[in-house]
């Protein structure tokens, strides 16, 4: 992306009537909370947003975001690393 925008200035984001702005945290891309050093601020049309909560398939009930963590390297790096996006 920035060897496509090379030589191009950045623009203003004008944000469209009606949209949100949202703390989410840049690696979960779930709603941050207070405090989250990973916290990036999204604008969301309205009955969009990020998740609040989260299930991994194939587990059976409720697990803590540590257990998902431990029990997934997959997960643990995705969480840890981010996703190797534009953030």
């Amino acid at each position: 992306m920035q060897a496509a925008l090379k030589g191009h200035k950045p623009e203003k984001f004008i944000m469209p009537e009606g949209m949100k702005l949202i703390p989410v945290n840049r690696k979960t891309g779930m709603m941050a909370v207070e405090g989250d050093p990973d916290t990036i601020v999204e604008a969301f049309k309205p009955g969009t947003g990020p998740a609040d909560v989260y299930s991994v398939i194939g587990a059976e009930g409720y697990a803590s975001p540590e257990e998902i963590l431990n029990s997934s390297q997959q997960a643990k790096d995705a969480i840890v690393n981010g996703s190797g996006g534009l953030f």
